[in-house]
């Protein structure tokens, strides 16, 4: 079957269009006939070499995490779901294939109204949010979270997963995303290039405070916008110089491993695409080729306009 990987590690020019064994079928897996994947910024780490590994990794290497499509075969012990289903679903690697074997538990329906290329936008970047949300912050009584880099792919999931949830939402972009940070619901947008000046979170500090952006978290010119009491999530780790100012404060240095609520992330995700409170935004879609694989990791090198690249043969 038909897959794109590497054999050396480099830039975007190392992928190949590779033919491999169809994926055996196991206990508790499902295979998925491939018709998007997602390309995470992972991928683009794997293929540089930038991935610690505990021991040297076997080439070639088919990354990929995040896939959408079709059921063509199941093992035994899996009854809630069918051949020909369309689906979503969320791999350890090797979602940049033609077919891909999925544990059932980390896979479900797709919504009538989603594309595929959509869909796949979602697993990743959707699960690490609700993660974020649902696990590592204790909600109860929050009713404000501020998100820095709100045009990321998380914090894009975070801001429409807290509306949902009724919250305020605040969050900073650059000012070049005005118009997509805004369109994603947020109460507050602040443009990065204006932290530094008083705004409505001045007096109102927030209960959360949530670091997506890729950057470790240094507190300058954020961190007064917290409540003395308030919680501190970065998925970028913190900065060497960051201290807390608050021992109140409860400072989560995120690592989504801990948690990874695959089903139940995934069903919370789509229940919400279906009452239309959360929208895939795609920052480009490229043909199932070599060369829209090779064209999709260029860009993911790049600072590109916000949402997801998907690789996807709806196009």
């Amino acid at each position: 079957m038909q897959a794109f990987g590497f054999k050396k590690f480099g830039d975007p020019n190392v992928f190949e269009e590779l033919t491999i064994a169809k994926p055996a079928l196991k206990k508790g897996r499902v295979l998925v006939q491939t018709s998007a994947f997602g390309i995470n910024p992972f991928d683009s780490k794997l293929r540089q070499g930038l991935v610690s590994f505990k021991k040297p990794p076997e080439f070639p290497l088919i990354p990929g995490n995040d896939v959408a499509g079709t059921i063509i075969d199941l093992a035994p012990d899996v009854t809630e779901f069918q051949i020909g289903d369309s689906v979503i679903g969320r791999t350890a690697n090797g979602a940049y294939a033609e077919i891909v074997s999925v544990p059932h538990l980390k896979l479900v329906h797709k919504p009538d109204g989603i594309s595929f290329t959509k869909a796949a936008g979602i697993p990743n970047a959707g699960v690490t949010a609700y993660d974020l949300l649902k696990s590592a912050l204790q909600l109860e009584n929050v009713t404000s979270i501020l998100v820095l880099g709100g045009s990321g792919a998380v914090g894009s999931f975070v801001i429409q997963i807290a509306k949902a949830m009724g919250l305020f939402v605040a969050a900073t972009a650059a000012p070049q995303n005005t118009g997509f940070v805004k369109g994603l619901g947020v109460d507050l947008f602040i443009p990065t290039n204006q932290l530094a000046k008083r705004n409505f979170l001045d007096d109102a500090p927030v209960d959360v405070l949530i670091n997506a952006t890729p950057t470790p978290f240094d507190g300058e010119d954020t961190y007064r916008w917290l409540k003395s009491n308030g919680q501190l999530a970065t998925l970028s780790g913190l900065s060497s110089g960051f201290q807390s100012q608050h021992a109140e404060q409860t400072i989560i240095d995120f690592n989504d491993v801990k948690y990874h609520q695959n089903k139940k992330a995934l069903t919370y995700l789509t229940e919400l695409i279906t009452h239309n409170q959360l929208e895939v935004p795609v920052a480009q879609a490229f043909p199932f080729s070599l060369e829209g694989v090779i064209k999709a990791q260029a860009l993911l090198d790049t600072h590109h306009k916000p949402g997801k690249i998907i690789v996807t043969k709806e196009i």
